[in-house]
């Protein structure tokens, strides 16, 4: 349902010490949050939410739709299988409940299993949260570590998490850090992350450098570019 263009915008206000300006952002919860800087005048922020009302409540529509999609693709409560089209490999997930209070899953023949308080919700998706990083490492460090070879970069170290909204980072001393949920892509998307940060690496910026650099070492980079815009769906909800 969108949300009534009559009522007042609810928000969080955020006081951040490296901000310089007032940032308004809708979380893919479609949350409103207005972060500003240390010392600013806050009773000025619902005249800076109202002026940017029609903005905000088309952001807070694209995220209800999205969610809309994840809940469509995904469904609800907890998974059956996992599908993670990076490596090709579909997984059925079992839960086996035991006296553990806590959650382990273990990978065996193409099988996901979650052991211990399977009644819990939470607690599993946890456990599926802590495999998925593991996997993750397992499968991105080596295609890391190939793409560089083969396109002539040199990286520091190889950093996996579960990052909020980036698909991945890379800090001047040659750490490239990825999101494990790269899994969840096709194996052309997770490849044109991962050399997008390596060609951070000699452009730490997103200057027409960069770009050119970029061409030159995945030509169709556009069209990943473009494609890697409309694949949130393929993230399961329980992930984030």
């Amino acid at each position: 349902m969108a949300p009534d263009p009559s009522t007042d915008i609810a928000y969080t206000l955020r006081v951040s010490p490296r901000a310089k300006h007032v940032r308004i952002t809708v979380t893919r919860d479609a949350e409103v949050v207005v972060t500003v800087p240390k010392r600013f005048a806050v009773r000025r922020v619902p005249a800076i939410v109202e002026a940017r009302r029609q903005w905000v409540l088309q952001a807070i529509d694209r995220a209800t739709a999205r969610a809309e999609a994840v809940r469509a693709e995904h469904g609800d409560g907890l998974p059956t299988s996992l599908e993670l089209r990076a490596t090709g490999e579909t997984l059925a997930i079992e839960y086996r409940a035991s006296a553990a209070s806590a959650v382990t899953a273990r990978e065996s023949a193409g099988r996901l299993r979650l052991s211990g308080a399977a009644h819990d919700e939470a607690a599993c998706e946890a456990a599926l949260r802590r495999w998925l990083t593991r996997r993750a490492h397992a499968v991105l460090g080596p295609m890391v570590s190939e793409l560089a070879a083969e396109h002539g970069f040199s990286v520091t170290r190889v950093r996996i998490g579960l990052q909020r909204s980036r698909w991945g980072s890379c800090s001047p001393r040659g750490t490239v850090s990825l999101n494990a949920k790269l899994l969840f892509l096709g194996p052309e998307l997770a490849r044109y992350v991962i050399l997008h940060e390596l060609c951070h690496l000699r452009a730490m910026d997103h200057s027409a450098r960069f770009w050119a650099i970029m061409a030159e070492h995945d030509p169709a980079f556009e069209r990943h570019r473009r494609a890697l815009r409309s694949v949130e769906r393929l993230v399961p909800p329980w992930v984030s």
